[in-house]
């Protein structure tokens, strides 16, 4: 995105924002509290509508419906994102019902320690089992751009560790990940790139 620029009434949230990430990696998202990362987050997903400045996908001009079509945006309010009764059918929200989805969501569950709540109702994981759910569903989503929203806040070292292996996995796949975090450790352990979005960016 070049020289993005978002106002909400009357007041400036971001301005002259430039923001890169390469394909085929996890790039961090940094800055601190009120610097707009999660604005800036829903301006890539084509969920929030920029005041000025463009985004570009692949080189070409992006508006939101591209945006929507591409990206696909993980909140870190896990308590609003569920819809379904049960985590598989939670997974396979939005693709398509096949052999292969069912087998990736299978794989998917097993190497995030979820697969033995695969019948389980969202509702009824902890906090870091419903973390690691909006993460997989991010990664089964059929996009190939992913945004994640602080996807490790709370959580230990070993869960922790989990979704960083899978998104470093799913980058080396294909997928473009930004990741807003102020975690060192995950930064160290996933994140190929960092941004730090600076409120005061002229």
């Amino acid at each position: 995105g070049e020289r993005l620029s978002l106002k909400k009434n009357k007041k400036q949230i971001l301005k002259n924002v430039d923001i890169f990430a390469n394909e085929k990696s996890v790039t961090a998202i940094t800055g601190n509290n009120g610097a707009g990362k999660t604005s800036l987050a829903l301006i890539l997903s084509g969920l929030e509508k920029l005041t000025e400045g463009n985004v570009y996908i692949h080189g070409e001009k992006a508006g939101y419906r591209e945006l929507c079509k591409h990206t696909y945006y993980c909140s870190n309010d896990t308590g609003t994102q569920f819809f379904t009764e049960s985590i598989s059918k939670e997974l396979l929200l939005g693709t398509k019902y096949d052999a292969e989805n069912l087998e990736n969501a299978k794989k998917l569950l097993k190497d995030m320690c979820l697969y033995e709540y695969k019948d389980s109702h969202p509702a009824s994981l902890s906090g870091g089992q419903k973390q690691r759910l909006a993460v997989c569903c991010a990664l089964l989503s059929g996009k190939d751009i992913l945004i994640l929203d602080e996807p490790t806040s709370g959580l230990d070292a070993e869960n922790m560790f989990l979704i960083a292996r899978e998104l470093k996995k799913a980058a080396e796949k294909g997928k473009t990940i930004l990741v807003i975090t102020h975690d060192e450790e995950f930064m160290d352990a996933c994140c190929e790139y960092r941004i730090s979005i600076d409120k005061t960016q002229k």
